[in-house]
């Protein structure tokens, strides 16, 4: 009888399940995070959009916070909307308008952090930052 010198090749069951579960957790990963990231793109439009308007320079806080506002709620942005409802009016709202120590101008930042539960005790925490000068074009 004659043996083969060839070796069978190719992945076993077993690696082939590892392969699949690693794939699973980094597709789930990537579910839980991306929405976040989605919504920080839109806040990042949406200061924009108020850094663009004509007169937000000179508008006063409650003016630019009313437009903030608006702007939350016809975008429905659900992770920023909670931080900013709950510190409305304290040192803690995510919205700031910064006056700039080099020239006369302002700018609106926006810092918060969303936690996001994954698997049991895991957690995801991201921290967004954004700033835009009042009066340009923010891009």
């Amino acid at each position: 009888m004659k043996k083969s010198q060839h070796k069978q090749q190719g992945a076993t069951l077993i690696s082939w399940l590892i392969g699949i579960s690693v794939g699973i957790l980094i597709i789930s990963a990537g579910l839980k995070v991306g929405p976040s990231y989605l919504e920080f793109n839109s806040v990042r439009s949406l200061m924009n959009n108020i850094a663009a308007d004509a007169g937000s320079e000179k508008a006063n806080r409650r003016e630019l916070m009313a437009k903030v506002e608006k702007h939350l709620n016809i975008n429905n942005l659900a992770d920023l909307e909670k931080a900013y409802y709950s510190s409305k009016g304290s040192k803690d709202n995510p919205f700031q308008i910064v006056k700039l120590k080099k020239s006369n101008k302002r700018e609106l930042t926006v810092e918060y952090e969303v936690k996001k539960t994954w698997l049991g005790n895991l957690s995801f925490l991201i921290d967004h930052k954004y700033a835009v000068e009042l009066g340009s074009s923010g891009k």
